[in-house]
């Protein structure tokens, strides 16, 4: 009798082992399965505050050269000039603009030895949507705003005793312009992009007695080097 009680008392206990162990197990398989339905962490969490840019958006900047061919008073023209500007989530950019012109000489009287030109520039904030800005070949739409000014000067060419230009500015006025423009823009590399396209001068009227009053308004085309983080 001993005999069979202690027989059973060893069955017992090697039946209470796997059971203590699966009560472990499913303990703890519950612990792992309450971890995984927890949130996953969001690695560009900010305790909810948002900005103009948003959560993990990138902020760029580019430093750009320009030279093109215009037209003003119906003579051949340059201009040329520079901007920079942040880049908002590579689709927006907002900074300043400048740009000066001349154009060729030109003659009121056929043979006389004075001769006239245009000269001038104007400024002011740059906003350019960019649009698909991660393409190789893209498109942007600057828009400048601001205000500059333009003078006439008078050159006369002197040829006694030595061959030089006595140069006079005759007339000069200020305005305001809006310049709107289209680009088509290419990634030649992640730090450079090259830009070809045109856009059109609006100014205020100039003053009658000196100026045509839509002197400036008109086109312009341009070739552009841009240089930064995009």
């Amino acid at each position: 009798m001993k005999r069979i009680s202690f027989v059973l008392l060893i069955i017992a206990t090697l039946l209470s082992g796997p059971v203590f162990s699966q009560d472990t197990l499913r303990l703890f398989s519950n612990q792992k399965n309450k971890v995984r339905k927890e949130k996953p962490q969001n690695r560009y969490y900010n305790d909810g505050i948002q900005t103009l840019t948003g959560p993990g958006r990138k902020v760029g900047f580019y430093f750009g050269m320009n030279t093109g061919y215009t037209r003003i008073d119906g003579y051949d023209g340059l201009i040329a000039g520079g901007s920079v500007a942040l880049i908002a989530n590579h689709g927006l950019a907002i900074g300043f603009s400048g740009k000066g012109f001349f154009t060729e000489p030109y003659k009121i009287i056929s043979g006389s030895n004075k001769s006239y030109n245009y000269t001038g520039g104007y400024g002011g904030i740059l906003i350019e949507p960019i649009i698909l800005p991660k393409s190789p070949v893209h498109i942007a739409l600057p828009v400048l705003l601001g205000a500059g000014g333009v003078a006439r000067s008078s050159w006369t060419r002197w040829n006694d005793p030595y061959n030089y230009n006595d140069i006079w500015v005759e007339n000069a006025e200020a305005y305001l312009i809006a310049e709107p423009g289209i680009q088509v823009e290419v990634n030649v590399a992640r730090w450079m992009r090259l830009a070809m396209g045109g856009s059109y001068r609006f100014t205020t009227s100039l003053q009658p007695s000196d100026f045509k009053s839509d002197l400036l308004n008109g086109f312009s085309g341009e070739l552009s080097f841009k240089f930064g983080l995009f």
